[in-house]
């Protein structure tokens, strides 16, 4: 009796100690989240700002729950929270590639208007890069001219107005700096060019008023 006890009790302890049996393997499947638990941990850490937390939560999502039927909004979640930590680069990378992969989805409007935004957030001043004013123009007039642009497409009509007037006052800008310089050939150039490329934004009347000042000089 004494050696089938202990015949019992060694073969219990190697059992404990050959690995994870079924029922073990079982009961650790079933408590690892479901894609929908980590969709909503991600969304709550970026809420609370948490932003790396967050992306890291929903990229790990992404790769073990590919077939998620919400993946397009998790894709759209790193992107946004890029964008509302000022990583314009990043977030542009990131609406492009949720383009990429749905360009059908009822987001994607908006997700053009992001990346507007994303290069509209990155001009400043009179020194302003105008290859990143032109590159916001091109983003918003793809949302405007899509099939279905919906309430983004007004809202991206005005941003390019907004962008196209950003490009006219540096126009005027430099037309007077050429003026302080005695250079009225480029200052006549420079205004007329507000009125040939940039007319109707509410700056005809200042860069006609400054033509009439230089015309004969």
């Amino acid at each position: 009796m004494t050696s089938l006890v202990r015949f019992l009790l060694v073969a219990l302890l190697a059992i404990l100690l050959s690995g994870c049996p079924s029922w073990w393997s079982s009961d650790v499947k079933e408590k690892s989240p479901t894609p929908e638990e980590l969709f909503s941990q991600g969304q709550d850490k970026i809420k609370q700002k948490k932003y790396e937390e967050g992306v890291n939560i929903l990229e790990r999502l992404k790769s073990a729950y590919p077939e998620f039927k919400q993946m397009p909004q998790v894709y759209l979640a790193i992107a946004d929270s890029f964008y509302d930590q000022n990583s314009y680069d990043k977030a542009i990378a990131r609406y492009l590639q949720f383009l990429e992969l749905y360009p059908g989805d009822k987001e994607a409007s908006r997700a053009r208007y992001q990346i507007g935004m994303a290069y509209f957030k990155q001009i400043k001043g009179t020194d302003l890069d105008n290859t990143v004013v032109k590159q916001a123009i091109r983003a918003f007039k793809a949302v405007s001219e899509a099939q279905t642009p919906g309430e983004w497409g007004k809202k991206a009509e005005e941003k390019t107005r907004e962008c196209e007037r950003k490009l006219a006052e540096k126009e005027l800008y430099k037309a007077r700096s050429y003026i302080s310089l005695g250079n009225y050939k480029a200052a006549r150039l420079a205004t007329q060019r507000v009125l040939d490329q940039y007319p109707k934004l509410g700056l005809d009347d200042e860069a006609k008023n400054l033509l009439e000042r230089i015309k004969n000089k």
